[in-house]
């Protein structure tokens, strides 16, 4: 009988195989998490673009005024207050709830826990993305009478955190984005910031001429705020050139709370 073939692998063999194959797992993970990170953060602008709509919409219903902002010199209240802003969207002109919860929020499920607004545990904070607070404030929610000077420009929406949980419950401000929100390095403030970097350390933003685009936070989430930017004044920043109060700057991205006159901040 002549000698026997060996039909199966060496140890050493399999070892290089598995050695390998990890290799190959350890460059393509990191590339599958991107990818995934990214198409979360294509869907969410897509949502930032349906709630425009769903705006839009509203406003045409409405007199051409944005849902939960009122003008008590003129007006008055447009209709009774509904779980913060999206309380006048849902469900009638966007959807369901997750239409307002952003792929990327680590507390999406928090949000999309109960069917309905009613039901929601927490209607008022129940949604990844936040309004101008300046636009409630100062009154500006009647867009064609107080319209900012530069519409493209100027922030409507936008991402809105914390991205965890205060206490048993998520705690977003109604709803609404603070120009200062008393954040300040190295404090509790960064826990409690609306501002947050879940899209690789930036935010999508609407404007209020409907352009959606990404924003940079990372450096913003270290830096105190200011009640002066140079470039936030040159742009037309009301905040700045006018009020001086602190706030954050999205200048850099040609992004303000506001351009042109507004009339008081409550």
């Amino acid at each position: 009988m002549g000698p026997r073939l060996a039909t199966g692998f060496t140890v050493v063999e399999i070892l290089a195989v598995v050695g390998v194959v990890a290799i190959l797992m350890l460059l393509l993970v990191p590339s599958i998490q991107r990818s995934m990170r990214q198409a979360s953060s294509t869907v969410c602008m897509h949502q930032l673009k349906e709630i425009n709509r769903a705006l839009q919409e509203y406003r045409l219903e409405n007199c051409g005024w944005l849902p939960d902002v009122s003008d008590p010199a003129t007006d008055g209240p447009v209709e009774a207050r509904a779980a913060a802003w999206y309380g006048g969207l849902i469900p009638k002109y966007l959807g369901g709830l997750p239409s307002l919860a952003c792929p990327a929020d680590p507390l999406r499920s928090q949000i999309t826990s109960k069917a309905t607004l009613e039901e929601h545990p927490d209607p008022d904070h129940a949604s990844s993305y936040g309004m101008n607070g300046l636009i409630r404030a100062a009154g500006l929610g009647h867009v064609d009478r107080f319209g900012p000077a530069n519409p493209l420009e100027t922030i409507l929406v936008a991402d809105l955190g914390p991205d965890v949980m205060i206490g048993d419950r998520v705690s977003r401000n109604g709803g609404w984005l603070a120009w200062d929100d008393g954040f300040h390095p190295g404090t509790a403030g960064l826990r409690d910031s609306w501002l947050t970097g879940r899209h690789f350390g930036h935010i999508n933003v609407l404007t209020m001429g409907g352009a959606v685009q990404r924003v940079r936070t990372a450096e913003m989430l270290e830096e105190r705020i200011s009640n002066y930017y140079g470039d936030c004044s040159a742009g037309g920043c009301p905040l700045c050139a006018e009020y001086e109060v602190a706030h954050y700057s999205f200048a850099p991205e040609r992004l303000f709370w506001w351009t042109g006159a507004i009339r008081r901040i409550e």
